[in-house]
C-alpha cells in the first residue's frame, strides 16, 4: 500500500502499484509523481468548484447553477477511472497543485461565496454535492469493483479504486514523458528480479530526503510501513 504526499492510500493488489512506484522511482523524484496522484484525485472537485463559483456569475436558473457542476464533476471522474487525457492533465499540472495545497479552504470560500447569490439554497450544495460523488464513483467503479474482487479476491471500496486509478493515470502520464513500458503487466525481467519489493529499500534510504514534503498522516503511513520510529 502506496500512501501519497496529502495522505490517499494507493493499493491495487499489494504489487502492481509498487512495481510502478520502482518504475517511476528510477525517472521521477517520488515526491513528484505521488503529488501528481493527489493532484488527479482532487481533479473533479477543482472541475466542480471552479464550475460552480463561474455559474454564480452567470444569470441562469438556480438548477442550472448546480447541475453544471456535478456533470463536470462527473467528468473529472470518467477521465481518471478511465486512465485518459493524461496529455490534458498534464497541462493543468500547476493549476490542480495548487488546488490540491488548499482544497479545503478553496471549497469553504466558493460555498461562503455561494449565499452572496444564491441565499439560504447554498445549503442544497452539500448534499447535492454528497450525491454526485456518489453516483460518479459508485457508477463508474461498480464493474472495476467486481474485477478486483474475482481477478484479485479483494474487497476495494469505488472510491479507493478511483484513487488506484488516479496513480494508474500518474503512471501513464510520467511513462509517455519518459519512455517507461506502457504495459502495467511486470516483464519476465521483473518477475526474476521482484522489482515490486525494491521501493522498501529505495524509501529506507532516501527518507530522511524527502519526508518533509509529506503531511502529517502521509509521514504516519510512511513512517509505519518502513518501520521508523521517530
Amino acid at each position: 500500500m502506496i500512501t501519497t504526499i496529502k495522505g490517499n492510500t494507493i493499493d491495487i493488489n499489494g504489487t502492481l502499484e509498487w512495481l510502478l512506484f520502482h518504475r517511476l522511482s528510477k525517472k521521477v523524484n517520488p515526491v513528484d509523481f505521488l503529488l501528481h496522484t493527489d493532484s488527479l484525485i482532487q481533479f473533479p472537485n477543482f472541475l466542480y468548484s471552479t464550475s460552480l463559483l463561474t455559474m454564480l456569475f452567470i444569470e441562469t436558473d438556480l438548477f442550472i447553477k448546480l447541475t453544471i457542476p456535478s456533470l463536470l464533476y462527473f467528468v473529472g471522474q470518467v477521465l481518471v477511472n478511465l486512465r485518459f487525457g493524461n496529455v490534458l492533465l498534464g497541462l493543468m499540472n500547476y493549476l490542480l497543485m495548487i488546488f490540491t495545497s488548499l482544497n479545503q479552504l478553496i471549497m469553504l470560500a466558493v460555498f461562503i461565496t455561494c449565499f452572496f447569490f444564491i441565499g439560504w439554497w447554498t445549503l442544497i450544495i452539500v448534499p447535492a454535492y454528497l450525491l454526485t460523488i456518489f453516483i460518479s464513483v459508485t457508477l463508474l467503479n461498480s464493474k472495476e469493483k467486481k474485477y478486483y474482487l474475482s481477478q484479485w479476491q479483494k474487497t476495494t471500496g469505488s472510491y479507493d479504486i478511483f484513487k488506484n486509478n488516479a496513480f494508474i493515470l500518474t503512471y501513464k502520464y510520467f511513462a509517455d514523458k519518459h519512455e517507461l513500458p506502457s504495459s502495467l503487466m511486470p516483464t519476465d525481467e521483473e518477475v526474476n528480479n521482484q522489482d515490486w519489493l525494491k521501493p522498501y529499500r529505495f524509501m529506507i534510504n532516501n527518507w530522511s530526503k524527502i519526508e518533509s514534503n509529506f503531511s502529517n498522516k502521509g509521514k504516519m503511513l510512511w513512517r509505519a510501513y518502513l518501520n521508523i520510529d521517530k
